[in-house]
């Protein structure tokens, strides 16, 4: 037996600030950066399931240990992470990683950063604890992937609970052996399900915060010596094969310690789920191709459109073609294709449903969609769409994206990360707080002792 739990522990015990390459320390600053944005939309976004939320951990109560973003008081610091991961993953702009199948940010950024508020340490600590979390996250859940997803499992809560047991451990300076406890506690608690893809979606953010509040429990036991289940992986009655019938081992150990996997993850210009992105992508430049030739949209002149895409996006946002409620246009390949085709933009504005109008929901009734293996192919970095317009007078157009806006083959500038913040943050930050917030994350490994980020904005407010 390969024992994943004791490669992983190990590598986590000697993991140092000054192993990580410049590229990987940039990065990192940039997805803490787009961390922030997705929080700011989620605060905007879903607010029903915010507020209830918020409302249940403000009367419990508790030790004042941490941040709520953007909020006046301090709660423990495990409830302080889980409502940060609700923000950060409310309106699915949080970023991910294809391999993975899920998020990152959302759990162990909020995870980090609670915990970080509770303990002495630098922005380098952070930054070497969110790498941990990052490199756990990506590679175990690759290596059960796609047999994960299909089981109806979520990775972003599933695995998500082990990065964020595993970044907390780091954090708080646990050796191997408290790191593999961490770990193992972690797997025992893990969970989450894709049925909130199907309806409930409002609801989705209870995955990674579940992740979030379990990692940091799972490595606060570990550090009290609590001693947990060996080989709670790789055990025929571990978190692998609880997972997935097909565990590919090599996804967590080639290149462990020599390439650094948030460099192959993904940010996302779109507020819905990452399977809508390639086919937005198609239509926004179909819709150009179209007022090229006729000056102006006129779905009248539509026939059909046919969409090719990969199953895995059937099955996750390829069932609802008209969606009747905000939270379901997030997960609707339809919804999106026609907004961005009529209208020449997919924004946090259009995933309104209350006063759509008619012309979105004539296009929806004309597309087509077809399942295409050839689209996806994960060594590859193929997470893509080809999509065909044919109109009544017979010109076709088509568009084939093979990889969506913000992978690591196709990366926002940062002029267009700055453009993300801006639109979500308005409303909620003032532009000199996101600008200060920009400056802040761009000299983060010199921050010496990490504080509150709503104490920073507080100050910068006034």
């Amino acid at each position: 037996m390969v024992h994943i739990t004791e490669i992983l522990s190990r590598f986590i015990a000697d993991l140092r600030y000054e192993d990580l390459p410049e590229a990987v320390v940039e990065t990192t600053k940039r997805f803490i950066l787009d961390y922030y944005a997705a929080c700011f939309a989620g605060i905007k976004i879903n607010g029903k399931f915010n507020k209830i939320t918020e409302e249940i951990f403000f009367e419990e109560g508790g030790k004042e240990d941490s941040s709520v973003l953007c909020k006046d008081m301090k709660m423990p610091v495990g409830n302080a992470a889980f409502m940060n991961a609700v923000y950060a993953h409310g309106a699915d702009m949080d970023d991910g990683n294809r391999k993975a199948m899920g998020h990152v940010a959302a759990h162990v950024m909020s995870a980090v950063f609670a915990l970080a508020e509770t303990i002495d340490v630098s922005g380098k600590d952070i930054i070497t604890a969110i790498n941990v979390g990052y490199e756990v996250y990506n590679r175990v859940a690759a290596a059960v992937q796609p047999g994960l997803v299909r089981r109806g499992f979520h990775s972003t809560g599933t695995a998500g609970a082990l990065a964020c047991g595993a970044a907390a451990a780091k954090l708080l300076g646990l050796d191997e052996k408290g790191i593999y406890n961490a770990i193992s506690l972690s797997a025992i608690q893990s969970g989450g399900l894709m049925l909130i893809t199907e309806s409930g979606q409002s609801c989705k953010p209870i995955n990674p915060a579940n992740a979030a509040r379990s990692g940091i429990l799972a490595a606060q036991l570990a550090k009290k010596g609590i001693e947990s289940s060996l080989y709670p992986l790789e055990s025929t009655k571990g978190w692998f094969h609880a997972m997935s019938d097909s565990v590919d081992e090599t996804e967590v150990t080639d290149t462990l310690g020599e390439s650094f996997t948030i460099c192959e993850s993904y940010l996302k210009p779109y507020p819905s789920c990452r399977h809508t992105h390639c086919g937005i992508e198609a239509a926004l430049k179909i819709r150009q191709m179209f007022l090229d030739n006729y000056g102006r949209i006129d779905f009248r002149n539509v026939e059909r459109i046919t969409v090719y895409i990969y199953p895995n996006a059937i099955r996750v946002a390829g069932n609802i073609q008209m969606p009747q409620t905000d939270e379901e246009s997030k997960f609707s390949v339809h919804y999106a294709l026609a907004v961005a085709f009529l209208r020449g933009h997919f924004d946090l504005e259009d995933l309104k449903v209350s006063d759509v109008e008619p012309e979105i929901y004539e296009i929806i009734k004309k597309i087509d969609i077809i399942p295409d293996e050839s689209m996806e192919n994960a060594k590859a970095g193929i997470r893509g769409a080809k999509v065909c317009l044919r109109c009544i007078d017979g010109t076709v157009y088509e568009s084939d994206i093979k990889i969506p806006k913000g992978d690591a083959a196709n990366p926002f500038t940062v002029q267009e990360l700055h453009r993300k913040l801006a639109a979500c943050a308005d409303g909620v930050i003032t532009e000199k707080q996101q600008s200060c917030l920009i400056s802040f994350v761009e000299s983060f490994e010199n921050i010496e002792k990490y504080y509150s980020i709503n104490s920073f904005l507080e100050a910068e407010r006034k």
